[in-house]
């Protein structure tokens, strides 16, 4: 390469979700995008399905440079406590309310937690949606029907005591594994949005969908600090440009996938009911309690700005 011979980056994104889905889809024209733009000087090579490995070796992979760019799902918990805030159940109503406070102060906090892990977060999050439970034995009506269930949940503590609350057993195997955990029986259901229950076709190993909205969750993209900080000022503009215009473009590809589901689901074979999603929050008094006390005031108001109430 001579001095007028622009610098040659190729980079890797690896994520969980299916090929064929709208946020593997987005990735991979964000990604052309940036190609083009830098005169293929910048190649993002997209890696979905889990392609290169489960979301825990990704995770570790792209925190130790060995990967450039992860979207990460329900994984940052423990570098970054604020990230499990968005997923408070019942807190958020609609996702307008969602992404005013990722887009703006409670993702800001997520963010400073994210860069001093060594890992640059951009600013605008890929949704995934609101919760709901699927099972293979019975349909979910109140809160009392969770419980004795192993349920297959994102991981991590939160996850966790939500269902111990409500007196089921939460469990964990890799996203790329699900659906064969579940028609091997090892779990009586899980919690994904509606767009995931089709993608993954989960209505052919689970019986009943019961709509909860119980949490919401998203994607959040991450490039390795120094893989980051190595790209061309221009480079890194047309980065955040694209990572910007296709998180939008997949916020409304999913919303109208996730719209959707029920019925689509239904008409699949699932047996669909409406559960008491009030009855359920009122169970958790305890939990908002526990989870409020471990995180610091003035982060948890940042959460409050855009929530419905969490409680006790």
């Amino acid at each position: 390469m001579t001095a007028d011979t622009p610098p040659h980056f190729r980079y890797r994104l690896g994520l969980n979700q299916p090929a064929a889905s709208p946020t593997a889809r987005r990735m991979a024209e964000m990604a052309a995008a940036i190609g083009e733009e830098t005169g293929g000087a910048l190649v993002l090579d997209v890696y979905p399905e889990s392609r290169l490995g489960p979301d825990p070796q990704m995770f570790a992979d792209v925190q130790a440079g060995r990967l450039e760019f992860y979207l990460s799902g329900a994984t940052l918990g423990g570098i970054a406590p604020a990230s499990a805030l968005p997923m408070m159940p019942f807190a958020f109503s609609d996702l307008d309310a969602v992404f005013a406070a990722l887009d703006g102060g409670l993702g800001d906090a997520i963010r400073g937690e994210l860069a001093r892990s060594g890992l640059h977060a951009f600013r605008h999050s890929l949704l995934n949606g609101f919760h709901h439970i699927t099972t293979s034995v019975r349909a979910i009506a109140t809160a009392d029907d969770f419980r004795g269930l192993k349920i297959r949940s994102p991981g991590g503590a939160f996850a966790a005591d939500f269902f111990k609350t409500l007196g089921a057993e939460a469990g964990m195997v890799p996203f790329s594994g699900m659906y064969a955990a579940l028609q091997a029986r090892a779990f009586d259901g899980q919690s994904d949005p509606l767009g995931v229950v089709q993608s993954l076709r989960l209505y052919e190993v689970q019986t009943y969908l019961s709509l909860t909205g119980h949490w919401w969750s998203g994607f959040t993209l991450l490039a390795h600090d120094a893989a980051w900080r190595a790209l061309p000022p221009d480079f890194q503009a047309a980065v955040e440009r694209n990572a910007e215009k296709f998180a939008l473009l997949q916020r409304r590809d999913v919303a109208t996938v996730n719209e959707a589901g029920a019925k689509v689901l239904a008409g699949l074979g699932m047996q669909v009911n409406t559960a008491d999603s009030a009855g359920i929050r009122a169970r958790l008094g305890d939990f908002y309690a526990r989870w409020k006390a471990k995180f610091d005031p003035a982060t948890w108001r940042l959460l409050e700005a855009h929530a419905d109430g969490l409680g006790a």
